[in-house]
């Protein structure tokens, strides 16, 4: 795993520290062990295949879903971070 430097350097989490561990967790089925690490990697799955099937398809509200799923993926990442960081 690679390292985050922002954790290294600043001893405290960034809003994608576990992102990495949560790919991995997804990859091999452990939804929940995927959900722990970082909460934010769904949503993010999420806003990538909306803006990758925006540039295929262009349909004319596609630009909306994908700021809507950019804003739930910014708000699940720092929710988490927050939660990381009061706990």
């Amino acid at each position: 795993m690679l390292d985050c430097y922002f954790k290294k350097y600043y001893q405290i989490d960034c809003p994608g520290c576990g992102m990495q561990r949560a790919f991995f967790s997804l990859l091999e089925g452990d939804i929940k062990s995927s959900l722990h690490h970082n909460a934010a990697l769904l949503p993010l799955i999420l806003t990538f295949s909306l803006l990758l099937f925006q540039l295929i398809f262009k349909t004319k509200k596609g630009g909306l879903f994908i700021v809507l799923a950019f804003s739930l993926t910014a708000f699940t990442m720092f929710t988490q971070l927050l939660t990381k960081w009061i706990f």
